[in-house]
């Protein structure tokens, strides 16, 4: 390239700029841009940095754009300091583009005739109702580019009366914006008087004391415009006033207030920064060379209207269900009050609080006194007895004394087994039996853990799917959002808009049902921790997305992570349970039991009972015929035997050999019971096992998958948004993201649940132990993998 072309480019470069821009250090035209702000934002003060830094963003790299301090200028929320302003700049030949950051400034600008220079005014309310110039969507006014972003005001209240029905609504609105746009009154009395609702406008500065004082009796509803002048503490004070009071309140603004405790809001959490980036575009055009008159005016920031449900049931509101799946939720879920759960916790709960356990633990004391009971027969037996008795008299007579007619005794009776075979086995017998009732509820016992970890993991994972399903709608909105746009840039026909109206009718219903999946599994672990069914919890371990977070001790990943080291745990585990399962050691106790029977039926043909017994009688007194009447010797009043007996069943058909045959046939059948159920502990250790094989190396490449699945998904939407990719592409990459997603959340959860499986049949929940009990267990682990 010859030098006289090179001089030719660089004069028709700075002929193309504004007359004020010179070249930087960099080799870019310098533009200079001042910023008239109407007053200072309490709440907002980062609101210019966003423009700034979209507008450097946006012409990087073809401008150096500048934002002078001298050059921004901040108002005090009156029609004549931002005139004042907007003429300081406007007279002020270093400055290339006005830009006006604020509803006051952003009217008077607009109403000007003659502009001397760019400017950009992106904070319109309503064209139509400021009376602002408007040809085929451009300002049609020279130098001039506002932004009327299309909020319909009358939209916002319509949306507010589905959520709560009201027919007196009272707008807070910023007093200099009406003062400014006085025509905002008349709006309000037309839209009054237009619906059947009453619709009053209050005026409000910076106090949120006495906009409250202004709220008149009849208000039923709230409506907060932007009140720039309010700051964070005030509107706070105003909104918690509101909800004091019960009175449902909407935000023009969105979901930053309603993050603070407005009800609802419609507008989008990246408005202001969607806004920012349109502004920036005209500004990128204007310096291109586009007329500012000729630059777009229509500005759609898009709609996703949120509910505070905090704030819903503080005010006793409930949206329909129609409402709430359209609608983002904040603080769904009322966890105030509720109690924290983690896995532990939720385990330990349940041992000390589950019904069953209890109605079990009763039926071990009731087998305890049982033992006792049978001990008791092999102690003392004393016992005492008195007898008062008449008969009639001329029998009295016949007897010559020995019977007299009235006669009151008292006794008393001692005994002592010495030996008795069937007594000590009937004690020897309970003892294993009881021995046995305590390996029930203990088997029992390790159900409830199992149970109860498996129902907080089922409630867990219900959870996430659930979040996964409000994702997948939110997503699906945005989609719709973009095949709108698709539509009216004549990418894309009205069977598009359809379709994915169709996919958020689909998604909608696909969150209700993950919902009630999500109530079912938390009545399901209230009723195993003895709660009430409907009582809400704050579970601890809601977010984890590896199965480590949820171990005390993660060395256990270290002998699953191989098929050699697993199949070594998994004899090991085998050994374990063999030794330790409930079920075996609960037969155990019932074989010793029989053998015990056994034993004494076999005795019982050659070992006979023997016991002491003594009695003492003592005549209290006597009376009547006979009574007077002495024998051949006198006996005093007192009379007692004792002796030493011993019983042995001769002959009884049979019975003996009957109940001999029968103890070793049931005997036999038990010994066959253990074998069997050793099997199936061994199966069933196994199966966990393989479902663990299965299970852990799930977790990590379903997580690959989501990855991909989700990268996948943002370059197909991409493509679909610049109308490279169809539909059908992207509603593909989207299904197969939500899949992805919700087996990478089942893997975890298979996972842990098996894990619980596998502790169960072992019959050692080694997991929820104290820190020396874990790690003795692991030392034992190691052993038998050095022994290996």
């Amino acid at each position: 390239m010859n030098t006289r072309l090179v001089k030719l480019l660089f004069l028709v470069l700075i002929i193309s700029f504004p007359a004020s821009a010179v070249q930087a250090v960099t080799g870019l035209p310098v533009v200079r841009i001042g910023i008239i702000v109407d007053g200072p934002w309490q709440r907002d003060s980062n609101t210019p940095e966003i423009f700034k830094k979209e507008i450097r963003d946006m012409t990087s790299g073809e401008f150096d754009v500048t934002f002078p301090e001298d050059k921004q200028i901040i108002g005090n929320w009156t029609t004549d300091s931002v005139n004042k302003a907007l003429d300081t700049l406007f007279s002020d030949k270093t400055t290339d583009i006005i830009l006006t950051l604020g509803a006051i400034g952003s009217h008077e600008v607009c109403l000007r005739k003659d502009l001397k220079k760019p400017v950009v005014a992106p904070f319109i309310i309503d064209t139509k109702i400021q009376g602002l110039p408007y040809k085929n969507n451009t300002s049609g006014v020279k130098n001039l580019s506002y932004i009327d972003a299309l909020k319909s005001f009358e939209k916002d209240v319509e949306t507010f009366r589905q959520i709560v029905p009201f027919k007196h609504l009272t707008v807070l609105a910023d007093n200099q914006i009406v003062e400014t746009i006085p025509a905002l009154r008349d709006f309000a009395r037309a839209l009054s008087e237009k619906n059947n609702y009453n619709l009053e406008l209050v005026e409000v500065g910076s106090s949120a004391e006495v906009a409250l004082q202004k709220l008149s009796p009849e208000t039923e509803a709230v409506l907060v415009t932007e009140l720039k002048q309010f700051n964070k503490q005030a509107f706070q004070q105003l909104t918690d006033e509101l909800i004091k009071r019960k009175l449902p309140s909407y935000s023009y603004k969105g979901i930053e207030e309603v993050e603070m405790g407005i009800l609802a809001g419609l507008a989008p959490a990246a408005g202001l920064e969607h806004l920012a980036r349109s502004v920036a575009i005209n500004v990128q055009d204007i310096l291109r060379g586009e007329k500012a008159s000729s630059l777009p005016v229509d500005f759609d920031p898009g709609e996703r209207l949120t509910i505070n449900m905090a704030t819903a049931r503080a005010i006793d509101v409930y949206p329909s269900w129609d409402i709430l799946t359209k609608a983002d939720l904040i603080n769904e879920e009322d966890t105030v009050g509720a109690k924290e759960l983690t896995l532990e916790i939720v385990v330990n709960e349940a041992l000390m609080a589950n019904l069953h356990l209890a109605s079990a633990k009763r039926s071990v004391e009731a087998g305890r006194q049982s033992v006792y009971e049978s001990r008791s027969t092999l102690l003392p037996q004393i016992s005492i007895g008195s007898q008062a008795r008449m008969i009639d008299d001329d029998r009295a007579e016949a007897y010559l004394g020995l019977l007299p007619e009235k006669q009151w005794t008292g006794s008393a009776d001692a005994s002592q087994l010495i030996y008795s075979d069937k007594a000590w086995s009937n004690y020897t017998v309970q003892k294993y039996l009881q021995a046995g009732r305590e390996e029930d509820y203990e088997a029992l016992r390790q159900d409830i853990i199992q149970i109860a970890a498996t129902s907080y993991l089922n409630y867990l994972r219900s959870k996430a799917i659930e979040n996964i399903q409000k994702d997948n709608l939110r997503l699906t909105r945005e989609n719709l959002e973009r095949a709108q746009v698709r539509l009216s840039a004549g990418i894309a026909g009205p069977d598009e808009v359809y379709r994915w109206e169709s996919e958020v009718a689909g998604s909608r219903q696909l969150v209700l049902a993950a919902e009630s999946f999500t109530m079912d599994a938390l009545s399901s672990l209230n009723r195993i921790l003895n709660r009430p069914q409907d009582d809400m919890i704050n579970a601890l371990e809601a977010d984890y997305k590896d199965p480590a977070e949820f171990l005390k001790n993660k060395k256990i990943t270290q002998y699953i992570d191989n098929d050699k080291s697993l199949r070594t745990f998994r004899d090991f585990m085998i050994q374990e349970g063999l030794l330790m399962a409930p079920e075996l050691r609960q037969i155990d106790a019932a074989i010793a039991a029989n053998e015990r029977v056994l034993t004494a039926s076999k005795r019982a043909f050659w070992i006979p009972d023997v016991s002491i017994k003594g009695n003492v009688t003592e005549l209290f007194d006597e009376s009547g015929a006979g009574s007077n009447i002495t024998g051949p010797t006198e006996t005093d009043d007192t009379a007692w035997t004792a002796g030493v007996y011993a019983t042995l069943p001769l002959f009884n058909s049979g019975g003996k050999v009957s109940t001999m045959r029968r103890s070793r046939e049931e005997l036999a059948k038990l010994r066959f019971d253990h074998d069997a159920t050793a099997e199936l502990i061994e199966e069933r250790i196994r199966h966990a096992v393989h479902l663990i094989r299965a299970s852990y190396p799930s977790i990590w490449l379903s997580k690959d998958a989501a990855v991909a699945a989700n990268k996948n998904l943002t370059l197909v939407t991409d493509s679909y948004t610049r109308g490279i990719k169809s539909i059908i592409d992207l509603l593909d990459a989207q299904n197969q993201s939500l899949v992805a997603d919700q087996k990478a959340v089942n893997a975890v959860y298979d996972f842990m649940i098996d894990l619980m499986s596998l502790q169960r049949s072992v019959g050692y929940f080694v997991m929820f132990e104290n820190e020396q009990a874990i790690d003795e267990w692991f030392k034992k682990v190691d052993a038998f993998f050095v022994q290996k």
